[in-house]
């Protein structure tokens, strides 16, 4: 759950800023595209999806708007079902394969860090009800 989520649901007074990086609140938006800490993950992989993306649509992935990106990131069927003959196109396979390499690896490495760093973290503390 990224930070953002949590300050909104929980007990304990949460800082939305990303534990990873520490720039910007931890939304989906940063969490995906953003945070400095996950570059590594996201640089080798996002190579593959802009090019099966200019593959199937014929347009840079870059040039289209952050949320857009995000969205395509996330459920690209149903932007790509108008590039695409049929559903069963291989195109589609290769670049959902892609997103899901790319979603699955920021996870993972995401865990991995905050487990980390979990020892340096400063302990939560409670909302204080007026």
């Amino acid at each position: 759950m990224l930070q953002t989520k949590r300050k909104n649901i929980d007990q304990y007074d949460i800082n939305p800023t990303c534990q990873m990086c520490g720039e910007e609140n931890e939304t989906a938006e940063h969490f995906v595209l953003k945070c400095s800490a996950l570059h590594s993950v996201r640089q080798s992989i996002m190579v593959d999806i802009e090019r099966q993306w200019e593959a199937i649509t014929e347009t840079s992935f870059n040039t289209l708007p952050v949320d857009e990106q995000l969205y395509i990131l996330i459920n690209s069927w149903p932007t790509l079902k108008t590039f695409l003959k049929t559903h069963l196109s291989t195109e589609f396979h290769e670049f959902e394969k892609h997103c899901g390499r790319l979603l699955y690896g920021l996870d993972w490495t995401r865990q991995l860090l905050l487990v980390t760093n979990a020892s340096q973290r400063p302990p939560r503390t409670k909302h204080k009800k007026n």
